[in-house]
């Protein structure tokens, strides 16, 4: 399976299974995408399609399967493309820097103005996602330096770690939440709790699921969401928790919203991170130099 088919997939979906609408968005003729949807079917040995007196209609239960995924493919596939055309065009005195959005805002809303004003020659492209998905590239080399969430050290030896930061995570509920009474609390208390997080893009995600798992705690729902805005919006209305980093009271709008902390919190430690090479270049000395100056006079 291709990613052409795939894309040929979801314009019929989009274009409403038109396919004379789709051929035109697709710059193809009908015929030309009518075979397409035949061998993609044949390839797959599966029924993609439902059908009424020839025309398509509708995606059947494997259809729907096959379109969820190809979206998915696809918005990888446009972001690593777009990626490889950036690195393409960067020369010596650029790098690529991801880091993820709370992070950005909580530190480095300074440093990134501070170290273009200190050195113009030296580009800096920030890369903004979720932790995990920006640790992921920094793995497969998408990524020159990237800035990591984790409770514990980095601990990968092919890569060097500049601590940058270190508190701890706390809950967010709203004023009027059962739970408000307790300074503190403990994670047992989380058991059939409704929890509201940020999606699985994001380290945290990750780190709340598998410490909830590992000490047999089970909320009663989870909700997640891209957005932390959205996120603190939707505790305010609801008896809904989320887990974030204690920063977040400095960040977002706290009225109608309190912060408990942990008996036992969570780490939240941020790291500057970066493969380990025989040489660097000028652009890239400068930035590790700069974390380690900017960093040792915050903390």
């Amino acid at each position: 399976m291709e990613i052409t088919q795939l894309r040929y997939l979801v314009s019929i979906v989009e274009n409403n299974f038109n396919i004379t609408q789709a051929a035109k968005q697709l710059y193809i003729s009908q015929p030309a995408l009518s075979k397409a949807v035949t061998m993609l079917e044949k390839e797959t040995n599966l029924p993609i399609f439902e059908r009424v007196k020839g025309r398509l209609v509708d995606l059947t239960t494997d259809g729907h399967l096959i379109y969820s995924h190809a979206k998915e493919i696809i918005q990888h596939h446009e972001e690593l493309s777009s990626l490889l055309k950036m690195r393409a065009r960067m020369g010596e005195g650029e790098v690529l820097l991801g880091i993820p959005p709370l992070v950005i805002t909580a530190l480095f809303s300074d440093f990134l103005p501070q170290i273009h004003e200190n050195n113009p020659k030296v580009n800096i492209t920030v890369i903004e996602n979720g932790g995990k998905t920006l640790e992921d590239m920094v793995r497969s080399g998408k990524l020159d330096f990237c800035v990591v969430v984790s409770p514990e050290p980095f601990g990968n030896n092919d890569f060097i770690e500049i601590p940058v930061h270190e508190s701890e995570y706390a809950i967010f509920v709203a004023e009027n939440h059962p739970i408000i009474h307790k300074q503190r609390i403990d994670w047992v208390d989380l058991n059939q709790e409704d929890i509201a997080l940020c999606d699985e893009s994001f380290k945290t995600y990750h780190l709340f699921v598998d410490y909830v798992k590992s000490q047999n705690i089970k909320p009663h729902s989870l909700m997640t969401a891209y957005s932390w805005d959205y996120l603190f919006a939707s505790i305010r209305k609801s008896n809904k928790i989320t887990f974030l980093p204690d920063a977040s009271q400095f960040i977002f709008n706290m009225s109608g919203v309190k912060m408990i902390r942990f008996d036992d919190p969570m780490p939240w430690r941020i790291s500057f991170i970066y493969r380990k090479k025989n040489s660097y270049t000028t652009a890239e000395k400068y930035l590790i130099d700069y974390v380690k100056t900017y960093f040792a006079k915050s903390n």
